[in-house]
């Protein structure tokens, strides 16, 4: 991980990440924000929103890691030291059972943040890959703790904002699980994705399916083939069309109806 200058942050990250999300369009800004009264406005974020990071899947700039190789922002069961908010990119989240399986639970895209409830588990509930040249902002935890001792406005907005995560969270389980089969299962879980990316990239029926057929199979817990048969089965339907990564939605009512199945 290489954190960036300060400086130039922003205008490179936007350079290099077309769909970098804009800041007030994050889960994060209400610890990000200055505090106070409008004429002594505090800003505090210099003393624990240290940096914005670079996650990269590449060792260095010429020899790329083979894709059985993920980078990991942060593991499980390792000590808290910071929350995330992605600024670009997905993330999958993967949980490791007592038999050593691994099985994905979750995927956070820009504007969304991990690692939020080891706040109160003081370990990472699950390890954040990062799926490809990603980036996000840090949020170190002990000068953050520090920081909402001297200003209590803080704490309220960071206990606001893990209150609000959390139901976004629930919501976004509740929304995929539970489905009677393969069809609904995968309508929901486009839809979903989609509106999760709408707050940032500002189109509600089409975004960049940056998640592996692999991966989504994986999290829904059905074979690869049927995924693939699925997807063809909505291209031939004209429910969505798929063209590389680029995937649209061109019936979400149709799609909504099969998801509520």
């Amino acid at each position: 991980m290489i954190p960036a200058d300060k400086s130039t942050k922003k205008n490179t990250a936007q350079q290099k990440h077309p769909r970098y999300v804009d800041c007030d369009n994050c889960s994060m800004q209400a610890i990000c924000q200055p505090i106070g009264t409008d004429n002594q406005p505090i800003d505090l974020t210099n003393n624990y929103l240290t940096r914005r990071v670079e996650v990269s899947t590449e060792a260095n700039s010429s020899q790329p890691l083979p894709p059985s190789i993920d980078t990991r922002l942060f593991e499980q069961a390792s000590p808290l030291t910071a929350i995330f908010a992605v600024c670009s990119g997905t993330f999958k989240l993967c949980q490791t059972n007592d038999a050593g399986i691994e099985k994905i639970v979750g995927f956070r895209f820009p504007g969304e943040l991990m690692g939020e409830d080891a706040l109160f588990l003081e370990t990472y509930n699950y390890s954040a890959i990062s799926l490809g040249d990603n980036s996000v902002c840090e949020v170190v935890v002990e000068p953050l703790s520090a920081c909402s001792q001297l200003a209590p406005e803080l704490q309220q907005n960071l206990i606001q904002l893990l209150i609000k995560q959390s139901y976004e969270q629930q919501r976004n389980v509740h929304a995929i699980t539970g489905k009677k089969s393969a069809d609904c299962l995968l309508a929901a879980f486009l839809l979903n994705i989609c509106q999760r990316n709408a707050k940032h990239s500002g189109n509600e029926s089409a975004f960049e399916l940056t998640i592996s057929r692999q991966d989504i199979a994986c999290f829904l817990g059905i074979r690869r083939e049927t995924l693939s048969r699925l997807l063809s089965k909505f291209q031939h339907e004209q429910l969505i069309s798929l063209k590389g990564r680029h995937l649209t939605l061109l019936s979400k009512n149709q799609l909504k109806q099969l998801a509520n199945q």
